[in-house]
């Protein structure tokens, strides 16, 4: 396949790959970047800052042909860890260069699956097993990784990057922190203290700039709160390197460009090659925007239900006292059930421009059929829709629809809620001047179920 040119005028590399730097995935950059950068200078016999200085007239790439670019962010125990390849974190995060919006969508540690043909297990176990199978062979475990990642969310991988805890570390350390919000006290007196035994760690609700050491404990504490919580002060962390990079002008200095270039050396591995970062970099500006998707269980046991809320906790018994959780609609005998998620992930990573425009959604049952606006209004939450936490639905009071329709007002019928809307319930949209039924006049999208709703077929 031949590569697309892009030509760069009056700037060097450096200044261009700044914009990349800044997406949603510049940690993973950050990882990547230095060890790339010293492999392409020995394959073209210049020097790395050399290179870095001087103008170039083009760069080649497969990369800069996509407009969306799905990479695979795991990172593990590693060094003197007593799993040390375990993958408890599991990121696919996606940049879109055409919409600016950068997708994180985590992946729960605990999520049981299958593991082969033969044997079953927690998802983050099934890195280390596949090494263990194949004589330690990182990219043939990272394939088995990317293919079930793939089967779960089914989206196609285009790159992974496989990152120690402790590189992460030491990257914090080199751009001197990072500052975070912790919204509440968080206390775990079970923090493991890499010798067998347990220490306490409390962070205080408050904004703080954390180093390394104290970064990798927020990343990875598990009994201060649940797993699900701990995806998100991940992605967290993710943003807030990005922030941090951003400011202070990383490519500014070759010294910091040298320290990377070792960290990663050290502690991380991609099947991402430099032409091709360099060809997502010309494509992604500066003020890219994160968004943030994890699965949780919050929406099967009466709490508020949420985005994400897609998972259940099967009775321990089942699976040899583990704690562990399964997808809607799997159970122990079949647990690739991914319908619910996939409906998810494609929202998510093909309509994500829905989550930045946030309307606000209302539901009105126009049937004799009791609690159908009740049912879709969970869906909708769980996949993220807005709906207000009062009156998000209700009855049209004696009006009868036949015909179920999607009443919208002061918004473009373009727009990727509607359209994502259309995608769940194939029914007309019918444009008006203002809200007919809610009582709050900042909806703009009111669902009318009629008659022949029961009859539709929809992917609820």
């Amino acid at each position: 396949m031949g590569f697309k040119k892009v030509k760069i005028n009056e700037k060097s590399l450096a200044q261009r790959l700044i914009p990349f730097i800044t997406s949603g995935l510049s940690v993973i950059i950050v990882f990547v970047l230095g060890l790339s950068l010293l492999e392409a200078t020995k394959q073209l016999n210049f020097n790395l800052f050399d290179f870095l200085g001087e103008k170039i007239t083009h760069i080649s790439s497969e990369g800069s042909e996509k407009n969306k670019i799905n990479i695979l962010l795991v990172g593990r125990g590693g060094g003197n860890h007593d799993a040390p390849n375990l993958t408890d974190t599991i990121i696919l995060g996606s940049i879109d260069t055409k919409k600016n919006i950068t997708s994180l969508f985590s992946i729960p540690r605990d999520l049981y699956v299958d593991i082969d043909e033969n044997r079953t297990g927690k998802i983050n176990e099934l890195y280390s097993r596949a090494l263990n199978q194949n004589k330690n062979d990182e990219k043939i475990a990272m394939n088995s990784l990317r293919q079930k990642i793939e089967e779960i969310t089914g989206e196609n991988i285009d790159y992974y990057v496989n990152i120690d805890f402790e590189g992460f570390k030491e990257i914090v350390d080199l751009f001197d922190g990072v500052d975070v919000t912790v919204e509440e006290n968080l206390v775990d007196y079970e923090y493991p203290n890499g010798r067998g035994g347990y220490t306490t760690f409390v962070l205080r609700k408050g904004t703080w700039t954390l180093d390394g050491e104290t970064a990798l404990k927020y990343a990875r504490s598990r009994h201060s709160t649940s797993d699900f919580d701990r995806s998100l002060r991940q992605q967290q962390l993710i943003s807030a390197l990005k922030k941090k990079i951003t400011e202070k002008g990383f490519f500014s200095s070759a010294g910091k460009i040298k320290e990377l270039y070792e960290i990663t050396n050290k502690y991380m591995s991609t099947d991402m090659d430099i032409k091709t970062m360099v060809g997502i970099a010309l494509k992604v500006k500066e003020n890219n925007e994160i968004l943030s998707f994890n699965l949780n269980n919050s929406c099967v046991y009466g709490a508020v239900c949420t985005k994400g809320g897609l998972l259940y906790t099967p009775d321990r018994y089942l699976f040899g006292g583990a704690s562990v959780v399964l997808p809607e609609g799997a159970t122990a005998s079949n647990l690739g059930e991914y319908s619910e998620i996939q409906k998810f992930t494609n929202l998510v990573f093909n309509y994500r421009s829905l989550y930045k425009e946030d309307y606000l959604i209302t539901i009105f049952n126009s049937t004799k059929t009791p609690n159908l606006a009740k049912d879709i209004a969970t869906s909708l939450t769980k996949f993220g829709f807005n709906l207000p936490s009062y009156n998000a639905i209700g009855n049209t009071k004696g009006e009868l629809y036949e015909e179920t329709t999607i009443l919208y007002n002061n918004i473009d019928k373009n727009s990727e809620t509607l359209r994502a809307l259309e995608y769940f319930l194939n029914v007309p949209l019918q444009k008006v001047e203002k809200p007919l039924y809610s009582n709050d006049e900042n909806t703009k999208i009111e669902i009318v179920l009629g008659s022949d709703y029961l009859q539709l077929e929809n992917n609820f």
